[in-house]
C-alpha cells in the first residue's frame, strides 16, 4: 500500500515561464510573414476524378450495350425476313414442281393415247 502511494506523489511537475503580453509580436509586419498551407487533398481529388471516371465507364457502357442490342434486334429481324421469303420461294417454287408435275403426268398420258390412238389406226388399215 505504501508503494501505490509513492508512485502517486512521485509526479513531476513541469512549469515553463510565460512570456508577459509585452514581449508578443502582434504587429501586421510579423502577421504578414505568415503563409496558409492548405493540407494535401491529392488523395481526395484522385478519388473524385476516380468516381467520375468510373461513373462515366458505366455510362458508355450502358450505351453500348444498347447499341449492342438494338443491332442484335436488326440482325435478329432482317434474318427472320429472309427466312420468311426463303419460305414464300419455297412454297412458290414447290407449287410450279407440282404443276409441272402435272403437266408431265398429263403428257405421258396423251402419249398413251396417241399409242392407242395408233394401234387403232393401224388396225383398221389392215
Amino acid at each position: 500500500m505504501n508503494k501505490n502511494r509513492n508512485k502517486k506523489n512521485n509526479k513531476r511537475l513541469y512549469v515553463t515561464p510565460l512570456l508577459p503580453q509585452e514581449q508578443i509580436d502582434y504587429s501586421y509586419e510579423t502577421l504578414s510573414k505568415f503563409k496558409y498551407k492548405p493540407p494535401n487533398n491529392t488523395g481526395v481529388i484522385l478519388g473524385i476524378i476516380g468516381g467520375a471516371l468510373a461513373t462515366v465507364g458505366d455510362a458508355l457502357a450502358t450505351i453500348g450495350s444498347i447499341i449492342q442490342l438494338d443491332i442484335d434486334v436488326e440482325a435478329d429481324f432482317q434474318s427472320q425476313l429472309d427466312d420468311f421469303k426463303s419460305d414464300q420461294e419455297k412454297e412458290k417454287m414447290q407449287e410450279e414442281i407440282d404443276t409441272l408435275k402435272g403437266q408431265v403426268k398429263e403428257i405421258e398420258d396423251l402419249k398413251e393415247q396417241l399409242k392407242q390412238l395408233e394401234s387403232l389406226i393401224k388396225s383398221n388399215q389392215n
